[in-house]
């Protein structure tokens, strides 16, 4: 049997932030093409693959997505042609995002308040707040902690993300990207944002793991924010490349509640 290889295209449709930090390769092997892929990031990544076959066939339905863990590879198609001696060929696309389209948040889970043990905070914008909690992030929280405020973590997990650099905010959102923020990778695939912190206001890198209750970082007024505070929020890949945000609860002095804007909690 001869086969004869026309053309491969791949093209790269990844984020900016993620830039050559995924990519899927070819590896002819027993008269088949394997497709895998190589995640180089810390953090787990949805990947969607496309293909345009001509005398070919794939081993899974296209389009196809699939999850590749953090700094891991995976075969994710194998693609064999369909007549003998005859020429094959096909062209493919992919793209990436963060987080597993699969994970799947254990809502027994109660969340420690991000602040310090026997302080109290109000929520000053809480899930599905008019200002911006809209949307995918509508179930988002910030809580009224003054610039320099030590932020803990709510729950244990990997740190996968650091921006500390910014040292401006306000209310246009020509401030949107421009938030300070620490994102952390839990053990259900789940990730959660601290953000708004002030310049130079994380103490952890990305790679360390944080246990429930470590000082993480300060707070501050970065980014689109109208004064200084927390936003918090819980959050997953969705199957389009961005984000929904969960809703989760939190142990308080008054029990284990979901929390309300206008109110204040102490944490425990």
């Amino acid at each position: 049997m001869k086969l004869i290889w026309v053309t491969f295209v791949l093209l790269f449709l990844g984020s900016g932030r993620q830039e050559q930090t995924v990519e899927v390769y070819r590896v002819e092997k027993d008269g088949v093409v394997e497709l895998h892929a190589r995640n180089k990031n810390i953090y787990p990544v949805t990947i969607e693959l496309d293909a345009e076959l001509n005398n070919m066939s794939s081993s899974k339905r296209l389009p196809l997505s699939d999850v590749i863990n953090g700094r891991s590879e995976k075969l994710i198609a194998i693609l064999s042609p369909v007549r003998e001696n005859e020429k094959w060929e096909f062209k493919s696309s992919y793209k990436y995002y963060m987080g597993s389209i699969f994970a799947k948040h254990n809502d027994s889970y109660e969340y420690r308040l991000p602040f310090h043990v026997g302080d109290t905070h109000k929520v000053t914008q809480g899930y599905h707040g008019s200002f911006s909690h809209v949307g995918r992030i509508n179930y988002s929280l910030d809580f009224d902690l003054d610039e320099g405020t030590e932020v803990f973590a709510a729950r244990s997990g990997v740190v996968v993300e650091v921006v500390e650099n910014f040292n401006s905010g306000g209310g246009s959102e020509d401030y949107m990207h421009k938030a300070n923020y620490i994102t952390i990778l839990h053990n259900d695939g789940t990730l959660a944002d601290y953000s708004h912190l002030k310049l130079n206001g994380a103490i952890v890198a990305v790679g360390q793991r944080v246990r429930v209750g470590t000082l993480i970082g300060y707070s501050g007024a970065t980014g689109y924010a109208t004064g200084p505070h927390l936003h918090f929020n819980v959050k997953k890949a969705n199957n389009d490349g961005g984000f929904i945000t969960l809703p989760v609860k939190f142990r308080t002095g008054e029990g284990v509640e979901m929390l309300q804007q206008g109110k204040s909690y102490k944490a425990i």
